[in-house]
């Protein structure tokens, strides 16, 4: 997996499961979770009067499938 590939979100707690977001980096400094995905649409933070919303999330790469 590299930065720029799309990928479809495999961790089913997650609020972007099943959905597909962009590979903005990849740590390898051996950190559990290392790969940094931004999302085209915000998570439930928005609805929930915080300013704003989170677009980006770190996963795994066993959570993730490139498309």
């Amino acid at each position: 997996m590299k930065k720029g590939d799309i990928v479809r979100i495999k961790r089913p707690e997650s609020y972007w499961f099943n959905e597909c977001g962009k590979v903005m980096s990849v740590d390898t400094s051996g950190i559990i979770y290392p790969i940094s995905v931004k999302f085209d649409k915000v998570d439930y933070k928005v609805y929930s009067g915080e300013d704003g919303g989170n677009n980006t999330n770190y996963f795994a790469e066993d959570e993730l499938e490139v498309v």
